[in-house]
């Protein structure tokens, strides 16, 4: 037997006794021998207390009848130790009562009336409530991002409160001075509508001393951890509001504000019946809250963007009723004016006033109907009806419409497909559209004397189609927002409202293709969109 080493035998001892983790030795009787201040921190009981007591005092009564035979198969068995981790994790038991997870290795030595049993406990409570709280903190997280209105989301900033932080829980929508809305979670609940219906009908007074009012005035938290040394101040906070639970008592309370973006939106009032609120509860609390205002403030942005749409879309109606009609008598009149002019000779100025006139008519129409397209292709409701459809007749017939434009800026606009191209999926009139959008954009940009190409072929398995001008081409800041909604590459150019492209890019959308931009400085733009063939549509229906 090799001799024990006094120094060594001291630092192992002196590690024993410093170490953070329980370390307790029982004998073959299975009483404790060795007993650490980790163990003494963990349990609760100090070293004479705990040396020569059995060692289920330790444990809690449900496992003591087994624990004996555990322990002494494991002495018997050809395993002298099992780490920490290799088992699944234990209870053990404070002086106090309370009961606490635990992680333990174990070992044994010698043998008969000599087998010495040692047990490295680790107490984890501080981490399985750090992984609950983080579990917590997702599945609120996920409630609160389900809702989109703000009563929904407040209603839900408070339920997800009840039980987990506390068992009553009252948000207060708080804005420009006045409550605007609340809700309440009850562990009782038929409580949560009585105090709902209270706050409702008698909201907090702003000018009093009730916590919800001082945490408005300060934007701090206000927290009463205990009853018990803050009792006349709870008393008075709750014969201010009216009771939280039936018995009038209640053991802590934390009033927290909700904040995003630096701008308060309201109040959380938490109520607990019989715990206290500890630091750990507070943190999980006021996490809890930024993310209730987070949600409150998301919900309220996005019911501001709802009304801003409806109150477009109702404008947008008006323009489409309201405006199309006087414009169309001013395209009928003018025209009929004009018209008189085979049969009668009408002055010189009377034919250009009217020609005049009736362009600007045209191009309010045409303005009318880009703003009536974009609402319809961003709400979903641009209708296409597709048929097969031969890409060269489409080609043509642009070619027919807008020739006459490029040749007025001496451009030279030229067509060409691929041969044996097949028959596309496609509404003639919406790609005529699209077609004219792109072409008279290049148009617009390219210089004098300058080409425009326009392509169809075919490359996996869809037909591409393709626009490209030698123009002077965009920076990768302009390429970016080609297709954005009004937005227009060069802004002193206030030729159309900028939507062309982004109708452009909604019709292609609708046909189920894609739509894309290539261009550099000083050499031209290049648009791109692709169409299905005929068979490739109606296989996918």
């Amino acid at each position: 037997m090799v001799a024990s080493d006094p120094i060594t035998d001291a630092v192992l001892a002196g590690i024993a006794v410093i170490s953070a983790d329980a370390i307790i030795c029982i004998d073959e009787t299975q009483r404790i021998t060795f007993f650490n201040e980790g163990a003494e921190r963990i349990f609760g009981y100090n070293r004479g207390e705990a040396l020569g007591q059995p060692i289920e005092m330790l444990i809690p009564a449900r496992y003591r009848a087994n624990h004996r035979d555990h322990v002494r198969r494991f002495g018997q068995s050809a395993v002298h130790a099992r780490r920490m981790g290799e088992r699944s994790e234990i209870s053990g038991v404070r002086k106090s009562g309370e009961e606490f997870p635990a992680e333990a290795a174990i070992s044994h030595l010698g043998s008969g009336a000599n087998r010495v049993y040692s047990v490295v406990l680790r107490d984890i409570t501080f981490r399985r409530r750090a992984e609950e709280n983080q579990r917590f903190l997702a599945e609120a997280g996920e409630v609160l991002a389900s809702s989109l209105g703000t009563r929904e989301t407040v209603s839900s900033a408070a339920r997800i409160a009840v039980p987990r932080l506390a068992d009553a829980a009252i948000v207060s929508v708080f804005h420009g001075g006045t409550f605007h809305g609340v809700a309440a979670a009850h562990v009782d609940a038929p409580r949560a509508a009585e105090l709902q219906t209270l706050r409702d009908e008698a909201p907090v007074d702003l000018r009093g001393s009730h916590p919800v009012a001082e945490v408005i005035r300060t934007g701090k938290a206000f927290s009463i951890p205990d009853s018990e040394t803050a009792e006349p101040r709870l008393a008075a906070m709750l014969s201010e509001s009216g009771p939280i639970f039936s018995d009038d008592t209640a053991a802590s309370a934390l009033v927290l504000p909700l904040v995003a973006r630096d701008q308060l939106l309201g109040v959380m009032e938490l109520y607990t019946r019989r715990r206290k609120l500890d630091p750990d509860d507070v943190v999980l609390a006021e996490d809890t809250s930024r993310r209730a205002a987070l949600a409150i403030d998301n919900a309220r942005l996005h019911e501001q963007v709802t009304l801003g749409l409806r109150a477009r879309d109702d404008m947008i109606g008006i323009v489409s009723h309201d405006l199309r009609n006087p414009v169309n008598a001013v395209k009928m009149l003018t025209g009929a004016i004009l018209g008189t002019e085979r049969s009668s000779p009408l002055p010189l100025d009377v034919i250009e006033y009217s020609t005049i006139i009736r362009q600007a008519s045209e191009q309010m129409d045409s303005l009318i109907r880009d703003l009536l397209d974009v609402t319809r292709i961003e709400a979903g409701r641009l209708k296409i009806e597709t048929v097969p459809t031969d890409v060269g007749e489409l080609l043509a017939d642009a070619f027919g419409t807008l020739n006459p434009v490029a040749t007025a800026k001496s451009i030279d606009l030229r067509f060409s497909t691929e041969p044996a191209l097949p028959l596309v999926s496609a509404d003639r009139e919406r790609i005529r559209q699209a077609l004219s959008n792109l072409i008279g954009n290049s148009v617009k940009f390219s210089p004098a004397q300058s080409l425009i190409e326009v392509r169809a072929e075919r490359r996996d398995g869809e037909v591409v189609v393709s626009v490209r001008d030698q123009g002077p081409g965009m920076t990768e800041e302009q390429l970016s927002h080609a297709f954005d909604r009004f937005w227009q590459s060069r802004r002193t150019d206030r030729e159309g409202a900028g939507l062309g492209l982004a109708i452009t890019r909604g019709i292609i959308e609708a046909h189920g293709g894609k739509i894309w931009a290539e261009s550099k400085v000083g050499e031209g733009t290049s648009f791109h969109f692709t169409l299905l063939t005929a068979q490739g549509a109606d296989s996918t229906d």
